[in-house]
């Protein structure tokens, strides 16, 4: 009996589940500098202790996608995203009893941010299994958790900052990451809710998603390969031979130069606004809240729009990343607050597609080459390419601003990143057609 994933059905309360797991979890990243500035000052760390702080996170967010992908494969989504959010929340326990730099890299830095990056994959490979036709709705309601988190905390973090100290804050906080595994809990297993042609629930035998790939042979190799059969099982774990694939990598490097360049842009923009354009610093916020509310209403809206229009993730990816590229050229000239307030909204919308459509656009891959369980390896490659673009050219574009004093023109380099991404794009668009 063919069976099918029920696109709907249990998999909207998947979908609350992920955003509970945002709200709670990923969104706790941009309330850094509003919880632990004024507690590094106390240590006599300032910017370079909290620029390491962050960096570090980063690596470890990034880079963990070595290892989660095998741990997705192995414990499921759920049992992965249960684990993301009980590092997270353990990790601002342990923060909060630090007195030492090192102490919070070690806990921030290196167990949050290796719980963030489970996080982010096994929620989105827990939804990929549940929708095709309303995929693109799916992530973009389960990102706006994220959203609305990034409303919310600061003003919660503000107001208990107001009335209480920084361990009791923290403590406080961790106590809302811990709210994630509620969320994780919701993630069953597909298999569980999968139906056959007619609509009654199956049980999933019969499923393309529970076929094996590269199944062990009776002589212990994989595959009829003649190398040992310990290297064709971490050979197949980790799905190098994706690696091989010119057009994998083609895709995921102009990922990671597009998710480099808005790194760079969140990191600059607040400059921009007051050193380059001479905002005060409540109208560089309404700038910020502008692009904000953009943002989020676009991930709950546009989203259902483009399933229903058909458009592939990568084309719409890449049609936004050129919309990004007018925003921030046409916003590096603005300096007066209407016209920032308008590019601010305006760019806010192209950047939530571009998120949301990331890793639609790694999955769109890998349904292409028809081998569903090479998702979770995908997506950790994807991570690892993101990380060492971040790294390498989010730190020239570092240096580029303070070599040229001039976040303007900084706003024009990060351009750069993403005009490469759409060459490399079009360019392989261009000769798959002709062949």
């Amino acid at each position: 009996m063919r069976s099918q994933v029920p696109d709907g059905g249990y998999g909207w309360f998947v979908v609350a589940g992920c955003a509970l797991v945002n709200v709670f979890n990923q969104s706790l990243v941009s309330v850094f500098g509003l919880m632990f500035a004024d507690y590094l000052t106390s240590l006599g760390e300032h910017a370079f202790g909290a620029a390491l702080v962050m960096n570090v996170c980063s690596i470890s967010l990034n880079f963990s996608g070595v290892i989660t992908g095998p741990i997705i494969k192995h414990f499921k989504p759920r049992k992965a995203a249960v684990l993301g959010s009980m590092l997270t929340g353990t990790a601002l326990v342990l923060c909060s009893y630090s007195t030492n730099l090192w102490q919070i890299i070690l806990s921030y830095s290196v167990t949050f941010g290796f719980g963030l990056g489970l996080i982010q994959s096994s929620t989105f490979v827990a939804l990929n299994s549940y929708f095709r036709r309303r995929k693109g709705r799916a992530v973009g309601l389960a990102l706006a958790g994220t959203g609305v988190g990034q409303i919310l905390m600061p003003i919660l973090v503000q107001y208990l900052l107001s009335n209480f100290n920084f361990r009791d804050t923290t403590l406080i906080i961790s106590g809302l990451a811990f709210n994630g595994v509620v969320g994780a809990c919701l993630l069953q297993p597909v298999e569980w809710h999968l139906k056959d042609a007619s609509g009654v629930e199956d049980g999933g035998e019969s499923s393309p998603l529970l076929r094996e790939i590269k199944p062990p042979q009776p002589n212990g190799t994989v595959c009829g390969s003649k190398r040992p059969c310990g290297w064709s099982k971490l050979a197949a774990l980790m799905d190098f031979a994706i690696l091989k694939q010119v057009s994998f990598l083609n895709l995921i490097v102009g990922l990671g130069l597009a998710y480099t360049a808005s790194t760079s842009f969140s990191l600059f923009f607040p400059y921009f606004l007051q050193k380059s354009a001479n905002l005060t610093m409540l109208e560089a916020a309404n700038c910020m809240s502008m692009l904000s509310t953009t943002d989020l209403i676009t991930r709950i809206t546009v989203p259902a729009f483009v399933d229903k229009m058909g458009f592939s993730h990568r084309t719409t990816f890449l049609l936004a990343g050129i919309c990004l590229v007018v925003a921030r050229s046409v916003m590096a000239e603005m300096r007066s607050l209407l016209p920032l307030m308008v590019t601010s909204a305006f760019y806010g919308v192209f950047r939530s597609i571009t998120v949301v459509n990331q890793n639609l656009t790694v999955a769109e891959y890998c349904s292409e080459q028809r081998v569903e369980k090479m998702l979770p390896n995908a997506l950790g490659f994807n991570m690892v390419a993101k990380g060492i673009l971040v790294l390498s050219l989010g730190q020239l574009l570092g240096w580029f601003a303070d070599f040229t004093g001039s976040y303007a023109l900084n706003l024009h380099a990060q351009n750069l990143l993403l005009i490469t991404t759409c060459i490399l794009w079009i360019c392989e668009m261009y000769f798959k057609d002709d062949q």
